[in-house]
């Protein structure tokens, strides 16, 4: 597979996780969907033509001329909102870190170690009625449509990695090679069965265990638009 069709091939599974159809990635880079297919499926990317995707969804310039390194730059952009204003009787360190849906396409990097670690995050004071919670994250697709669509806000639960998996139960799970996926999970031992929702877009897989760097069980879910 030669890279230019890889790249694609990458972009396609990405925008196919978001819920977007190339008709709605051509309207946002505002060209004809002919462009958009021909980008997808092999083209060359030029500078100029990179420049725009990477100001239009995040993908790194670099990484769209080249298939080489990350696929989105992990640093997160700051927002002019002070959460922190509406809730004075919360301290900074009681607030929690939000992952952004682009962050869910960064492998091989700890994201909760990334999240917890850095200023330039989101950070929301935690929701009483849920169960306790150690990060937030913004759903980046409908793989577990109807239940939980593109732009919910997931209360997540950091749990050990030698901890029993709760079957059935929606986790979100920090890989090396895939970044972050929501799906509902069965603990096969040395695999775990990773299965959507929205299955006629979405197929079930095995994830071994050695990919995994985090494992987050999804406590409570609010819907909001991203």
């Amino acid at each position: 597979m030669i890279p230019t069709i890889a790249i694609g091939k990458k972009i396609k599974e990405y925008f196919a996780e978001m819920g977007m159809s190339q008709q709605e990635v051509a309207k946002v880079l505002e060209v004809q969907q002919a462009a958009v297919s021909n980008q997808l499926n092999g083209r060359p990317f030029g500078k100029n033509s990179a420049a725009k995707w990477n100001k239009a969804f995040g993908f790194r310039v670099n990484w769209l001329l080249t298939g080489e390194g990350p696929m989105f730059d992990t640093k997160a952009s700051a927002h002019p909102e002070d959460h922190t204003e509406s809730h004075p009787e919360l301290s900074h360190d009681e607030y929690i870190p939000v992952i952004p849906a682009r962050l869910f396409r960064a492998p091989e990097i700890n994201i909760y170690e990334y999240v917890t670690n850095s200023e330039l995050v989101d950070r929301l004071p935690p929701v009483p009625h849920f169960q306790k919670h150690d990060l937030f994250a913004t759903c980046p697709g409908d793989a577990m449509a109807p239940r939980i669509c593109r732009g919910y806000l997931l209360a997540l639960r950091k749990i050990q990695m030698d901890s029993t998996i709760i079957n059935g139960e929606i986790y979100v799970i920090d890989t090396m090679s895939q970044g972050m996926v929501v799906r509902r999970i069965v603990d096969n031992g040395a695999t775990l069965r990773c299965i959507a929702e929205n299955k006629d877009h979405f197929p079930d897989f095995e994830l071994p265990r050695e990919e995994i760097i985090n494992i987050f069980r999804v406590v409570g879910v609010l819907i909001q638009n991203l």
